[in-house]
């Protein structure tokens, strides 16, 4: 990342949000920047529950429909009604109730709780396109969100609470997420919460030493082989250094043999150095004061590293635990995108803000829009390096090489612009009205 004074380029495109009204969405939640994982998991909803919270905003709001995204570093839920701002509120105060309600069980200082944050019309779809691709989450560019978001508009769908917007939100993002992929090569695999894992437990292993192992490898055990689960185990295998010990509450037939049933960890512990957490369930699955008994003055620690939220273990305050959660995974440093590649990654989140607010505005015109901006990504990202390389190859003429990719490109994007506003000037006469704001941004 660049070392210049004053706020990057991700710190100040995060502030661009305006109050336009269009489309009719709302966003009310929380992140790691708001609140830890202790009171995060208190928005966590049953199934019954997402279905009461969307019956009872149809009612109080005539809400059109609701999608709930709940991950390791948000819990957002999404609306879509007539009223965004009141459904804003109403959705606010039912998390504050919810806190509330948890901080009499749980002795929390009320004086603590978290303001969830309220995004409406266009900022709500900013925000959600930034998410999808990376932008909000504490491990910038990383990947698992984009897919938890798609299912949590399915799961929504399949339970028949979305609307024809949370329907069009699905595209955009989509589409969205796939032109970063193709500018930029920030979002890879490796980049995670999953590789946050990866750095705590090779700290951690280099700081023990391997004095006390009798002989081999270190040995790590993850617990949990969903997507998270699965990729912090292929990661440490392949980066760690160590054996791995895939552990799963379940065993497919095809896995026999290559995973642990969680029933057999008792077994296993005593001869793990650290144990990695990613079951994503409700209720915690690992309880240590019934499996990790006192060790010897010798033995260094287990090491526990919890990717769930709520917490997927008891017993970390023990003396010899340590355990690392969420919240302390967030404060790590870790290695982000370049200033360029955020800039890139912005540019495309404003496109498909532009996109899906004319989708609203006028459907038949979304298409040309949708054209434009594929026509100038093709054309300056991928035709133009292409010709450039071919017309003037050699390491003799990469400096002119880089200066007319630069030139050209600029010439594209105003081409682009002046078609974009074209298309949105004959969009708002056919819908009868002028965006209250003013004309969409620029391509920049």
């Amino acid at each position: 990342m660049s070392d210049q004074s004053g706020p990057s380029i991700l710190e100040r495109s995060r502030a661009q949000h305006r109050p336009v009204a269009v489309p009719p969405l709302v966003v009310v939640g929380c992140d790691f920047r708001v609140a830890s994982s202790l009171w995060r998991s208190q928005l966590l909803l049953t199934a019954e529950e997402r279905a009461t919270l969307a019956d009872a905003l149809r009612q109080a709001c005539q809400s059109a429909g609701l999608m709930v995204l709940e991950t390791c570093n948000r819990v957002e839920w999404v609306a879509t009604g007539a009223d965004p701002v009141w459904t804003g509120e109403v959705m606010r105060a039912q998390m504050a109730a919810r806190w509330n309600n948890a901080s009499e069980v749980l002795q929390l200082d009320p004086r603590r709780m978290p303001s969830p944050y309220v995004y409406t019309g266009r900022p709500a779809v900013a925000h959600l396109l930034r998410v999808a691709v990376g932008l909000e989450s504490f491990v910038v560019g990383e990947r698992e969100i984009a897919g938890q978001l798609n299912k949590a508009l399915v799961a929504a769908r399949g339970a028949g609470q979305t609307s024809k917007l949370h329907n069009a939100l699905q595209t955009a993002l989509g589409r969205t997420v796939k032109k970063v992929q193709r500018r930029t090569a920030w979002r890879h695999t490796t980049r995670g919460v999953h590789s946050l894992a990866l750095e705590t437990v090779q700290e951690y292993l280099r700081e023990i030493g391997a004095d006390h192992r009798r002989s081999g490898k270190p040995r790590v055990g993850v617990i949990g082989m969903g997507e998270i689960g699965r990729k912090a185990a292929g990661l440490l295998e392949s980066h760690g250094g160590c054996e791995l010990v895939r552990i799963n509450r379940s065993i497919p037939p095809e896995r026999a043999g290559e995973w642990l049933p969680l029933d057999q960890l008792a077994a296993t512990l005593p001869s793990l150095d650290a144990i990695v957490a990613a079951t994503g369930a409700r209720t915690p699955v690992l309880h240590l004061r019934e499996l990790v008994a006192k060790p010897s003055k010798k033995a260094p620690p287990l090491l526990v590293v919890d990717l769930g939220s709520p917490m997927q273990v008891t017993g970390a305050e023990l003396p010899w635990i340590r355990y690392v959660g969420l919240d302390q995974l967030v404060a790590r440093p870790n290695v982000g995108p370049t200033d360029e590649e955020v800039a890139a990654a912005v540019e495309v989140v404003e496109e498909g803000v532009r996109e899906f607010q004319l989708e609203c505005r006028k459907r038949d015109l979304a298409p040309l829009l949708r054209a434009a901006h594929d026509l100038y990504d093709a054309t300056a990202y991928n035709e133009l390096p292409e010709l450039l390389d071919r017309e003037l190859p050699g390491e003799e003429h990469a400096e002119t090489r880089k200066h007319l990719q630069l030139a050209m490109r600029d010439l594209l994007r105003e081409l682009a612009r002046g078609l974009v506003r074209e298309i949105e000037h004959v969009a708002d006469v056919r819908s009868g009205r002028r965006q209250a704001a003013g004309p969409f941004e620029p391509l920049t």
